[in-house]
């Protein structure tokens, strides 16, 4: 049994690319094209479309990923049943998490599995947060970190790890935002309406501010839509408009220092800023998968906040 191919063929499925994904497994690219056409031909049917700017997997590649990943953990469990490998798992696994979580949450997550899995090794992808669920979802990844939505999909597994408050945050050097900002701070009330924001394309922030937005009947100027909440930090501290973020993005960021967070009344608290929980994910259809298991059970459940 190739094993090897399949745990290839596997990272490849996750990341859809073709120069990482060789550099990670330490062969060359013509070898992996090499192997992704043997498979072909075993299979007898194309498993990738491909071309020079894009790579994704066709219907049956999507169905032999999920072969792929059955016939591993099956001889997983044969290894284990008759004694041919007593060793603690070994193999690999995708994670996906934003930057900030990767330099936060993720190095708990690291020195739990070092010190129970050290022969589990893990792919990490960084990216925007509100993508992460739906990489999950669509077997891009084998784990992600994310914020707990408000209603979470009961495909979904969820463990806990951290809290973190979300913070509306305004520019602390001198910009027109600030001067607005200075001017209604003075006059004792902040009208939101007539501040542009920076906000993000999608997630738990865009939906938890949209919901505000409508009960509180303001019209937002929306100045911008980003990717990710790293991007709407940067862009507040260079005097762009205000935004929400998780707190624990803003005390990661460089630059700290030119942020100011803006105080926000009760009601908007309870509506707008209740915490977020973060945690790490997984699909439960795969949780009982003897790699994915040791991870999962390798992984302490936490509630610190941030």
């Amino acid at each position: 049994m190739d094993t090897k191919a399949l745990n290839i063929f596997i990272d490849l499925a996750q990341d859809l690319h073709f120069a990482r994904t060789s550099e990670r497994n330490n062969i060359s690219a013509s070898t992996l094209s090499r192997l992704i056409q043997r498979l072909e031909l075993e299979a007898g049917t194309p498993l990738l479309e491909r071309s020079n700017r894009y790579v994704g997997l066709t219907p049956a590649g999507q169905r032999y990923l999920d072969f792929a990943r059955q016939t591993l953990a099956a001889w997983q469990d044969f290894q284990q049943d008759t004694g041919i490998d007593q060793h603690q798992p070994s193999g690999a696994v995708s994670l996906y998490c934003s930057v900030t979580a990767s330099h936060s949450v993720l190095s708990d997550i690291l020195f739990d599995l070092r010190q129970q899995q050290p022969n589990i090794e893990i792919k990490l992808h960084t990216g925007d947060q509100a993508l992460s669920l739906e990489r999950l979802k669509q077997g891009q990844e084998d784990f992600v970190i994310a914020a707990r939505p408000d209603q979470l999909d009961p495909q979904i597994e969820f463990k806990p790890l951290s809290m973190s408050d979300l913070v509306i945050i305004g520019p602390n050097g001198q910009s027109l935002v600030f001067d607005q900002l200075t001017q209604m701070q003075q006059a004792g009330a902040i009208d939101w309406s007539a501040l542009p924001w920076i906000v993000a394309e999608s997630g738990l922030t865009r939906s938890r501010l949209d919901r505000w937005f409508r009960h509180q009947r303001i019209k937002p100027s929306i100045y911008a839509e980003v990717t990710g909440h790293e991007a709407i930090v940067s862009m507040v501290a260079l005097g762009c408009g205000v935004g929400l973020v998780p707190k624990l993005v803003l005390t990661s960021s460089p630059v700290f220092d030119s942020i100011q967070t803006l105080d926000d009344d009760h009601e908007t608290h309870a509506q707008l800023l209740a915490d977020v929980e973060i945690g790490l994910c997984v699909l439960k259809r795969r949780i009982n998968e003897p790699l994915i298991n040791a991870v999962w059970l390798g992984v302490k459940e936490s509630f610190i906040a941030q």
